[in-house]
């Protein structure tokens, strides 16, 4: 069914936070990009959700069209952010959506929140870092640092992803708009792009992300939680399962987990999956 998309800017006290309204009814759901990313990575799923539910997909602070300050990519400060925007744009309780770097945004976002009506994992939020990076930031820095993507264009990312998973939930020219959310003209005035994120911002982030304990974090919310892992639960003893049983034995009864069988990016790869999990916890909530 065709929804309305509704481009806007929100006013906060720090930022400017660009948002993809996607037109539709209670509750509405906030949805959160991961590190690097930008809101219409959420545009598939989106798509599925509205008009029954309204979709708000922000760009985070530093990424996609919102602006981008040097400073203020804490947890707190990036909730803060979202949390102005939607009580300016739909200020009754909502459900929060987020996906990889997002998931943890979308959990601190209803630990900070208690009015928020469920929060959705995607791919993300059950996460120890130093589990996997070692115990030092030091240690992690040089494995947490994105690859220097330079001399890329247009042309490029749309042959990437006429080869790419991405493609499988819509097409290969639908999936490369979504992935050029994440760049802009690098000014050289040759054509080619640079991450719209810049390098010095994303390393705020992965070092705060790197410091969070997901499942300390967990642990505050009082509100349902729905994971969807990318992957397949019949994996035996791999990192992502041990981290959804510790996320059951974090949450008890109020976690909920739908595998969904993909890649990391599952919003872009898998929306019907993804939607249709994501629809199921919030008509539950009701």
């Amino acid at each position: 069914m065709a929804h309305e998309v509704v481009e806007l800017r929100v006013g906060t006290a720090g930022p400017t936070i660009a948002v993809r309204d996607h037109v539709g009814g209670a509750p509405a759901i906030l949805a959160l990009h991961g590190l690097a990313s930008n809101a219409h990575w959420w545009d598939l799923v989106a798509e599925r959700l509205a008009p029954r539910h309204r979709v708000i997909a922000a760009d985070l602070r530093g990424h996609g069209r919102s602006d981008k300050p040097d400073t203020g990519y804490d947890f707190p400060t990036v909730v803060d952010d979202v949390a102005q925007v939607m009580q300016q744009l739909d200020p009754a309780p909502a459900v929060v959506v987020g996906h990889s770097w997002g998931a943890s945004v979308a959990l601190a976002y209803g630990a900070a929140i208690p009015s928020t009506l469920g929060v959705v994992c995607v791919d993300g939020g059950a996460t120890d870092l130093k589990a996997y990076f070692g115990p030092t930031w030091e240690m992690a820095e040089q494995m947490m640092k994105p690859p220097s993507l330079t001399g890329l264009t247009k042309e490029t990312i749309g042959e990437w992803m006429q080869s790419s998973p991405l493609s499988e939930g819509s097409d290969s020219e639908t999936a490369a708009e979504i992935m050029l959310g994440n760049f802009e003209d690098d000014g050289s005035g040759a054509g080619t792009l640079r991450p719209r994120l810049a390098l010095a911002n994303h390393m705020q982030i992965a070092r705060y992300l790197f410091e969070l304990d997901g499942y300390e974090l967990m642990a505050r919310v009082t509100c349902p939680l729905l994971f969807i892992p990318a992957g397949h639960p019949d994996h035996e003893d791999t990192p992502k399962v041990r981290a959804m049983d510790h996320a059951r034995a974090v949450m008890g009864e109020r976690a909920r987990v739908v595998w969904v069988d993909g890649i990391h990016d599952i919003p872009v790869q898998r929306p019907d999956e993804v939607a249709a999990a994501i629809a199921a916890f919030v008509s539950d909530l009701s």
